[in-house]
């Protein structure tokens, strides 16, 4: 369990300043109104529940199994990498409808691109 809470603290503060966001903006995401519980979870003083792991989750568009087991530090992303969880992050998250309008307008960008 030792391992899991530093390979949190460490991911947090990675990615919250690889997404350029300070502790009282992510505070804030979180519904906090300070910044002293983002800085004792990056120090590894505490943890959060489970459910506002979830939300951080989400927040920097990565799976709950990444931020707390793995070390996210060691393997940056490239922007390709970067672009592909960012598409599978959004296509997990809309609706049929929405997803299937994305898919058009995907398509028609596509299309005018083949143009020029």
């Amino acid at each position: 369990m030792t391992d899991k809470i530093s390979y949190f603290s460490s991911n947090l503060k990675y990615l919250r300043l690889k997404n350029n966001i300070d502790q009282l903006e992510l505070a804030h995401k979180l519904g906090r109104k300070s910044a002293s519980t983002i800085s004792e979870w990056e120090s590894g003083k505490y943890t959060p529940k489970q459910e506002t792991t979830q939300q951080i989750a989400a927040i920097f568009k990565v799976s709950l199994d990444d931020l707390v087991a793995g070390d996210l530090t060691k393997y940056p992303l490239s922007d390709k990498e970067e672009s592909l969880q960012d598409i599978s992050y959004i296509s997990e998250h809309l609706d049929s409808e929405l997803k299937q309008k994305w898919i058009e307008l995907g398509q028609e960008l596509l299309n005018k691109q083949d143009k020029k």
